[in-house]
């Protein structure tokens, strides 16, 4: 009854006063009549008048006095419930804009993708949710025992500078990553507060609150919030705060992982251009794709079409035979992706079914991705963690990418090897070319002449003996020239002098060989040259050469290289005083020297042409883009 009263609001209980008032105030006029009907008989007449004013003045006074007194108490009862209730309204206020405040840090943390914006965000959590007036996050470099000042927010540059001085004079890491209290002020030996008590105060910083983040079940940094008060925040504060870091945390993590993850994709673009071993190439794309998914174990599978096998991997962490159970696992995982020929990203490993073939030890997460490139099946991209949910479904775009470009490469790198191969048939079909039309045909002359320098001897004919002599001690030079520029084709590949070094070997040996005056011209020394393209160019300098001594019969040859940076344009030319050919003739050696060097030119996307004429002289020019 007692409860049901006080719930009664205030007017409802003045209404019901308002309707016992008449009996009350007819029961104090009774009481008042009786006492005067009382107390007549010892009053005089004179003074019954008065006593009825003082006994009426009394009695509406106390009346009105209890009256008054109890609406003043229930007044301020009330009072006091609506200033609780105002007071309560304000605290869920403040609490609502609170959990606003986290829900839009959480939402921007969530949607951050990069590492600076996390930290960002971080930094300014803390004056953003509570009174800090400054914030910092600072990480351990547990390699040197040292604190590292990544970023910071609302303090100033001066105790900024006196903090990082603090952490280079050497503030060990293990004391922050082995403290439990999480609080300090200026009176506490904290690694952050000490020699800063003076910039502190100047600051308004009178303690910190340290927020851990975590990585791997490990304390890899703090958020350290600095407050104006003493005793730092509130609880429920420091708890939002725990709750907003724990976000941070993962946060930090997602963003580590993505970049790593997109330095390995660049990687893995980059060796598709570089390199083209095909055994260094799967060592090196393994190694990067490992390392960015921070990975414990995995390996490339080739597979060959034909066989319908297995043929050839590298692998990490999978055991040392292919019969540890790791490796088979691995195996089994390839084939099933293979033959579904799209991404398998498994969480949870335990859920597998084959995931008993690895044992004790095994794997808590994995991810496999079949290696296509031009819609060919060329292997399969492995990889195994004791991390459980690393590999999620939802990466199988980003992994695909990997495996596609991992994929090029590959293919890049076994294209490379058969063209390789095609380079050295070609070369030694060029020797053999070389042989037959030069150092042959001289072997086969040199042999019928000595045949008819016998018959001269037998038959006496000694005037006609010392010319045919000198003709074959001629052949014999040629014969020499022959080998000498074979041997000549046959060092180039080899040789990583610089285009204008090799130029000036080839001229000087040239000149002396052949006794040819040449002369080399160089503008400019061609920047960034693939290698390629310089061999390409000594290739067709050397056949230039070549059908100079052999068919020009000039006294002197001109080489020059311009580098035209004005028109990117890299400009070879070749010219000599010779007796000229006409191009209209049929085909001899000299035009199969031309196709080869027009053929050289082409293949580099150069350009290939040829002015001569009869007692013209010949001049080659070649044109490359640079």
């Amino acid at each position: 009854m007692k409860n049901d009263q006080k719930l009664r609001p205030l007017h409802q209980r003045i209404i019901n006063l308002r309707r016992v008032a008449p009996l009350v105030i007819l029961a104090l006029a009774g009481l008042h009549q009786l006492t005067l009907w009382t107390l007549q008989p010892w009053v005089s007449p004179v003074y019954r008048r008065w006593l009825a004013v003082a006994l009426y003045g009394l009695s509406g006074s106390l009346a009105v006095w209890f009256v008054l007194d109890w609406l003043a108490k229930k007044i301020a009862q009330h009072e006091q419930t609506e200033a609780d209730l105002r007071a309560a309204h304000e605290n869920l206020a403040e609490n609502h804009r609170q959990l606003l405040a986290v829900h839009d840090i959480g939402c921007e943390i969530a949607s951050a993708s990069e590492m600076q914006q996390v930290l960002d965000l971080a930094a300014r959590a803390p004056s953003h949710l509570t009174e800090a007036v400054g914030s910092t996050i600072i990480t351990f470099d547990d390699d040197r025992d040292r604190l590292k000042l990544d970023m910071a927010w609302g303090l100033s540059d001066a105790y900024l500078g006196g903090l990082r001085q603090r952490m280079e004079a050497g503030v060990s890491a293990t004391r922050c990553q082995q403290c439990t209290s999480l609080k300090a002020h200026l009176s506490i030996d904290c690694p952050l507060f000490v020699g800063m008590e003076e910039l502190a105060r100047h600051e308004g910083v009178k303690s910190l609150v340290c927020l851990p983040l975590v990585r791997n079940q490990q304390r890899d940094g703090i958020i350290s919030a600095y407050y104006p008060s003493p005793n730092g925040p509130p609880e429920e504060q420091i708890q939002l705060l725990n709750i907003v870091t724990t976000e941070i945390s993962s946060a930090l993590d997602r963003a580590r992982l993505q970049t790593s993850q997109m330095a390995t994709l660049y990687a893995v673009e980059n060796l598709t251009q570089t390199q083209h071993n095909l055994d260094d190439l799967l060592a090196q794309v393994l190694e990067a794709t490992l390392s960015g998914w921070d990975a414990c174990g995995g390996g490339i599978l080739l597979y060959d079409q034909a066989d319908a096998a297995w043929h050839h991997w590298t692998q990490q962490g999978l055991g040392d035979t292919p019969n540890h159970p790791h490796f088979e696992l691995a195996v089994r995982l390839a084939e099933e992706a293979r033959q579904r020929r799209q991404p398998i990203l498994i969480p949870d490993m335990s859920q597998y079914p084959a995931w008993s073939l690895a044992g004790d030890g095994g794997p808590d997460s994995a991810a496999v991705a079949p290696l296509i490139a031009s819609n060919q099946l060329l292997g399969v991209l492995v990889m195994m963690a004791q991390k459980p949910n690393l590999f999620q479904p939802r990466q199988a775009s980003f992994f695909s990418a990997i495996a596609h470009q991992a994929a090029l490469a590959i293919n890049n790198a076994q294209l490379y090897a058969r063209v390789q191969q095609m380079a050295m048939l070609e070369e030694r079909y060029r020797l053999s070319r070389e042989i037959h039309d030069g150092l042959a045909q001289t072997l086969s002359f040199l042999g019928w002449h000595l045949d008819h320098l016998t018959t001269l001897l037998t038959k006496g004919q000694l005037d006609k003996l010392a010319d045919e002599l000198a003709t074959g001690q001629h052949m014999v030079r040629e014969a020499y020239m022959n080998v000498r520029e074979a041997i000549d084709g046959l060092r180039l590949p080899g040789e990583h002098k610089g285009i204008t070094v090799a130029l000036q070997e080839q001229i000087v040996d040239f000149e002396e060989r052949t006794g040819i005056e040449t002369s080399l011209e160089i503008n400019a020394e061609p920047e960034s040259l693939p290698a390629e393209t310089e061999l390409q160019l000594l290739r067709i300098v050397q056949e230039a050469l070549v059908n100079v001594r052999k068919h020009a019969c000039a006294q002197h040859v001109w080489v020059r290289l311009n580098d035209e940076t004005y028109n990117d344009r890299l400009i070879l030319t070749i010219a000599d005083d010779g007796c000229g050919f006409d191009p209209a003739l049929p085909r001899g050696r000299k035009h199969l020297g031309m196709s080869t060097m027009r053929e050289r030119a082409q293949s580099q996307g150069g350009d290939f042409s040829v002015v001569t004429g009869p007692k013209q002289g010949t001049r080659i020019r070649v044109t490359l883009p640079t």
